[in-house]
């Protein structure tokens, strides 16, 4: 077995083991109910915020898609309703809550920690821009149909 895949095995079986501690640790803080009620409302305020995430990245999607207008200058998508003042997040921030929100829905404290750090907007940002500069790398360079040397390729 190499050494990346026995990180990981010591990681998946570490995690459980982590979480149980600092449930026990916060628990002689405060008590094992008011963890309990901490883990509840973190499971809602996660669910919750999973639902507003797609919402949100819907809309985003439909006033990105409102901005496309095909050759005839008609748009390609019409947004019936008001919409608010303020102009939507791009797409992939809106949709990089969900994780966070998962995160926080799922019981344990390092989880929701690290599905709170995922919910700052900063954050998101940062990771969004990263995403945008790989896929902007994986593209494919522009075909230039005229060929290197004319419209009909190279003469022989």
């Amino acid at each position: 077995m190499n050494n990346r895949g026995g990180w990981g095995c010591l990681a998946v079986l570490a995690y459980p083991i982590v979480e149980v501690a600092l449930a026990i640790l916060v628990a002689s803080f405060i008590g094992w109910w008011w963890v309990l009620v901490l883990v509840c409302g973190f499971i809602v305020l996660g669910l919750g915020l999973v639902r507003y995430a797609l919402a949100a990245t819907g809309r985003s999607f439909g006033v990105a898609m409102s901005a496309l207008r095909t050759p005839s200058g008609e748009p390609v998508l019409r947004i019936e309703g008001g919409e608010s003042q303020r102009p939507p997040a791009p797409p992939a921030q809106t949709l990089l809550i969900v994780p966070a929100g998962l995160l926080i829905a799922i019981p344990g404290f390092l989880t929701t920690a690290v599905g709170l750090v995922l919910w700052f907007p900063p954050v998101r940002a940062g990771i969004a821009g990263r995403i945008a500069r790989a896929a902007r790398r994986m593209q494919p360079p522009p075909i230039d149909p005229t060929g290197p040397t004319g419209p009909m390729g190279p003469t022989g």
